[in-house]
């Protein structure tokens, strides 16, 4: 994601663990929060903060925002790189993942081709570096490019269970094993968390046959630290054939989505429940947010798309158990955490009439102590976590033709 460092949206699930704050900030964030991203006073806002006896803090909100009209926020979009705008325009095959530096230099590693291509910040193509092969300095299937904080190009290549190392001119320095050879997953959730830590993410496998996964946590040299689990999924219900040899999900689920926080924190998103937690690493929840929020029901009509949809499923003895699909289905489906520690969370979308109208992604937006100040439209689609930095917002998605293509836009507050 994010940033909020990386840009892997979770919705399976960015995601989308985490670090644990030291222990001053974290009764600071307790006592206090970490500011206000709308007012300077809560006087307006009809929501309630208590805390519990065992000291967390329970953050309810109504559908009536902090915001007036005049205070929301605007997303305004300022450029586009990898759209076809010009001779030396540069037209990505799949971006697997991105990443910005303090310059406004821009990273991003082509899952297809298995290059990074890297641009200025004014969006110019700067160089090309990496490709597919086994050699130094070439990649397989590698899932994620971060930049440290000296400058240096890691690039995550799970299958292998390694980190291929760059100088930032984009030279073979080194590689590191990091462990979990032979399974992947994409979009990959760990890299650098807001606080400089790389998370690796491993795989472990128990005697009574099932799995678990969590991060490995290395400092900037790759020095082990520790590992925390990542967050815990949901039961997932599933649909079968009659000799269970062939499964799938039943739709409109909840899940948890989760994001890495400027502190250290974790934030997770129980999207069935619309409930928010700030959690540390090791799992104690320091702070829980909710919203009243008006649930999308699962019409006939939807069921009726739903079983066209899954002919392939019935066609080779799948069976559909119509009590188990939920009567409403989730009104959020991700969310991210901004360098100021506001949450956005994005709600999901509905079909429209009017195509026009329904472009772009909403989001529910809220400050460091969980209050809710309003609704925001980022006018493109992001198919990733965002990058965000001093109010400015590097997004994946897609252009007219399907293309990928990263954009840029600033976020414009009204004037205090």
């Amino acid at each position: 994601m994010t940033w909020l460092k990386k840009t892997s949206l979770i919705t399976n699930v960015r995601s989308n663990t985490a670090v644990i704050c030291a222990i001053a900030l974290t009764f600071a964030l307790l006592g206090t929060g970490c500011g206000s991203a709308g007012t300077d006073s809560g006087e307006d806002w009809p929501g309630t903060i208590d805390t519990l006896a065992s000291g967390e803090i329970v953050v309810r909100n109504t559908e009536e925002p902090l915001w007036s009209s005049e205070e929301t926020w605007q997303v305004v979009e300022e450029m586009r790189i990898g759209s076809d705008t010009g001779d030396e325009a540069i037209l990505f095959g799949n971006i697997s993942s991105f990443d910005v530096d303090a310059q406004g230099r821009v990273f991003a590693l082509d899952g297809q081709t298995q290059e990074i291509h890297v641009f200025g910040s004014d969006g110019t193509h700067i160089n090309t570096v990496g490709g597919r092969g086994t050699g130094p300095g070439e990649f397989e299937n590698a899932s994620a490019v971060d930049l440290s904080r000296n400058g240096e190009i890691w690039v995550m290549e799970m299958a292998r269970g390694r980190l291929s190392i760059l100088d930032g001119y984009g030279d073979y320095l080194r590689t590191e094993s990091i462990g979990g050879v032979g399974w992947s997953r994409m979009p990959y959730s760990g890299g650098f968390d807001p606080v400089g830590r790389y998370n690796a993410l491993i795989r472990s496998f128990h005697d009574e046959g099932t799995t678990t996964e969590s991060f490995a946590r290395f400092d900037q040299s790759l020095t082990p630290l520790d590992t925390i689990p990542v967050p815990e999924k949901p039961d997932i219900e599933y649909f079968s054939n009659e000799t269970g040899d062939m499964q799938v999900g039943v739709p409109y689920q909840g899940y948890i989505a989760w994001c890495f926080a400027p502190n250290g924190n974790l934030w997770t998103l129980h999207t069935d429940q619309y409930e928010l937690a700030e959690i540390t690493g090791h799992g104690e929840t320091l702070r829980r947010v909710t919203k009243e929020y008006d649930p999308i029901r699962v019409t006939a009509e939807d069921r009726t798309e739903l079983g066209q949809s899954m002919e392939w499923f019935t066609d080779q003895g799948g069976k559909i158990d119509w009590s188990k699909i939920p009567k409403t289905r989730p009104v959020v489906s991700s969310l991210f955490c901004d360098d100021e520690a506001n949450l956005w969370v994005r709600r999901v979308a509905i079909e429209l009439d009017d195509d026009e109208e329904n472009e772009g992604s909403l989001f529910d937006l809220f400050d460091p102590e969980g209050r809710y100040l309003g609704m925001l439209k980022i006018p493109f689609s992001l198919r990733s976590y965002p990058i965000m930095r001093n109010g400015v917002l590097y997004g994946l998605t897609r252009d007219d033709h399907g293309s990928d293509i990263i954009v840029r836009a600033r976020i414009e507050k009204p004037k205090a």
